[in-house]
């Protein structure tokens, strides 16, 4: 009986890893059509040449790479994976003639197509595994009708990379949250992927501190291992930050709009309406007056809830930096969306999490939880269908 057992739960984990896999192997197929469809830019060409090929790994590690993003994660792996391909650059390119080269423009996009493929997948993976596999599929469709999915699945630039770890760190923390009895070693985990974080992107720090806080609010309050957590990763970020050129900026977008390219209205809507619910539970448990049977599923997506505002409040105070410091118009470089593609992985995860914590709640009230199923469903494959087929148009040449 015992080896029946482990043989069927062996089985059930494969049927997990098999469905991940060809979701993987999808997303590989997608990225890496756009990669051939999608000429490289500017940004790309003086990313490989300037940072990467004309930077040593001594050099990159002690914040020596000429970009406002300096932090050296991504231009270490890129460089030491071209070496291993023993990729050479095209000697126009090296005579200042950016001409587009198409074997270049696949192969410096592989890792970008791997690290974002990875985030797809792995937070399609925790739905299905933890949830089901029809809340695996919502998060794709979510994960899918992402504006800046489709800009930068093929990016030969840190913006996967970002993507990649801010989705880690996420699943880190909701596996947490769950109630797992291995805190010991997820906070190992989240510690590492927040070190890598610090070495990857400046704006990171808010996400950092905005889990640090919140983990130390809900399981542990040795402020020792802070040290690793939180000290360490934001004194990274701090370094490459003091050590970046510094550019002129001004807003070409609206501060809205550089927050709604990545966390589109729909997410912010499902995050509103978890807030309303959360608050008519409380309502409902401090007023017997007020009948509001709502289902205590609700209570369990309370930090993440909050860990997506703190990080929003974070986002809110770079615009802030920004908006204080900004130029005249075209005289410096524009706030880019981009900035905050960390938010894109938060976004996808939060509406997928608390949308299914408000459909739970409802468990009483079937008409009700129905109606809110068909509302929610209809605004994201409203989305799907408005995004998809534009990106699709535009990589195409439309």
């Amino acid at each position: 009986m015992t080896i029946l057992l482990n043989s069927l739960r062996i089985m059930k984990n494969y049927k997990f890893i098999i469905t991940a896999t060809l979701v993987f192997i999808g997303c590989l197929a997608v990225g890496y059509w756009i990669a051939v469809h999608k000429p490289l830019w500017n940004d790309e060409f003086y990313t490989q040449l300037a940072s990467i090929h004309s930077t040593s790994y001594v050099n990159q590690f002690l914040g020596h790479v000429p970009e406002g993003g300096n932090s050296p994660l991504f231009y270490v792996l890129q460089k030491l994976f071209l070496q291993l391909i023993h990729y050479q650059v095209p000697s126009p390119w090296l005579q200042g003639q950016w001409i587009n080269d198409h074997s270049s423009q696949i192969l410096l996009r592989i890792n970008p197509v791997i690290f974002m493929s990875l985030s797809i997948t792995l937070v399609f993976y925790y739905f299905y595994r933890e949830h089901s596999f029809i809340l695996g599929l919502y998060s794709l469709l979510i994960y899918l009708s992402s504006y800046m999915l489709w800009v930068y699945w093929a990016e030969a630039r840190p913006y996967a990379l970002v993507v990649f770890l801010s989705t880690v760190q996420s699943l880190v923390f909701l596996r947490a949250v769950k109630g797992s009895e291995r805190l010991n070693v997820l906070w190992k985990y989240l510690a590492f992927v927040n070190l890598l974080m610090g070495f990857t992107f400046i704006f990171s720090i808010g996400q950092i501190c905005a889990v640090s806080l919140l983990w130390w609010c809900l399981f542990d309050r040795d402020w020792k291992k802070y040290f690793f957590i939180t000290m360490l990763p934001v004194a990274a970020a701090l370094f490459y930050y003091t050590c970046a050129p510094k550019y002129h900026f001004f807003f070409g977008l609206s501060p809205q709009q550089l927050i709604h390219d990545n966390v589109s209205r729909e997410r912010l809507d499902v995050l509103i309406i978890y807030f309303v619910f959360l608050l008519l539970y409380g309502v409902g448990q401090k007023n017997p007056m007020i009948k509001v049977a709502l289902g205590q599923e609700i209570l369990r997506s309370v930090p993440y809830g909050f860990f997506m505002v703190l990080v929003l409040g974070a986002s809110a105070v770079v615009l802030w930096f920004f908006a204080l410091h900004a130029t005249v118009p075209q005289q410096g470089f524009p706030v880019s969306s981009r900035y905050f593609i960390y938010l894109m992985p938060m976004g996808v995860i939060g509406a997928t999490f608390l949308s299914a914590s408000v459909v739970k709640s409802l468990y009483s009230y079937r008409l009700l939880q129905m109606g809110l199923i068909i509302f929610i469903g209809y605004l994201f494959v409203f989305r799907f269908f408005k995004v998809v087929p534009g990106a699709i148009h535009s990589l195409v040449g439309g």
